[in-house]
């Protein structure tokens, strides 16, 4: 399967962090200004947040239940 990008996209990624993707490749884009109020809300800096949790759950769904 082949991809042609004509134009360059901007896709927000599942950390947070905003990415530019054109033909020439993917770049990360910085965000001065809401870096810093982001970073505190992101999932897995806080300290209640346990990765097992997070495993855990996403075997949880059973198909035709």
């Amino acid at each position: 399967m082949s991809l042609n990008l004509f134009q360059s996209s901007m896709v927000r990624g599942a950390d947070g962090r905003l990415y530019n993707v054109s033909a020439q490749g993917v770049a990360e884009i910085a965000e001065v200004q809401a870096s810093t109020a982001r970073n505190l809300v992101r999932s897995g800096d806080r300290s209640t947040f346990d990765a097992a949790d997070h495993e855990a759950g996403r075997y949880s769904i059973t198909p035709g239940a």
